[in-house]
């Protein structure tokens, strides 16, 4: 499953950018990408602004950041490089 990240600045349906993409599930393993470390940064940053995002996986279905990762916590995180 991909997961992508929208800032309040873009368009719905305009997703599949490098820096929106969170990351993918797959083999117990989330493989995660640069919207990862994008949201990384917001969570550690500017926690006020997180819910102006918006996160949604390939299927359409939206996430809060903390559903998000309720979603992931069972996959371990590896960086794509």
């Amino acid at each position: 499953m991909r997961y992508y990240i929208l800032l309040p600045d873009d368009i719905n349906g305009e997703e599949d950018y490098s820096t929106n993409i969170l990351g993918e599930t797959s083999f117990k393993t989330f493989w995660a990408e640069t919207g990862f470390e994008i949201f990384e940064r917001i969570v550690h940053k500017y926690p006020d602004t997180l819910e102006h995002i918006i996160i949604k996986d390939e299927k359409g279905k939206s996430y809060s950041p903390d559903s998000f990762l309720k979603s992931i916590e069972k996959f371990t995180i590896k960086r794509v490089k």
